[in-house]
């Protein structure tokens, strides 16, 4: 399917993240998850993944595909519907 029929989408998840180091167990280095948003074309989206892609070719190829399991997903906004 050409790009130009693809529903263009911001995605906003939680992404993990982590320290690398050394830790002092007495005071431990602060982790926590990072917010992040991609936009992309909707290339797929099911109960367990989103999936999207950053460039689409008229001839029907695509690539920079970025799969987001369900559970990291907060919110999926259109921005396009394509045609």
């Amino acid at each position: 399917m050409p790009f130009s029929k693809k529903k263009i989408v911001c995605i906003d998840w939680e992404d993990a993240a982590s320290n690398s180091g050394y830790y002092n167990k007495d005071k431990p280095k602060e982790t926590t998850t990072v917010n992040a948003r991609t936009v992309g074309f909707l290339m797929e989206n099911n109960r367990k993944v989103v999936k999207i892609c950053a460039e689409g070719f008229e001839d029907g190829e695509f690539r920079h595909v970025h799969a987001i399991p369900k559970g990291m997903v907060r919110k999926i906004t259109i921005l396009s519907e394509g045609k």
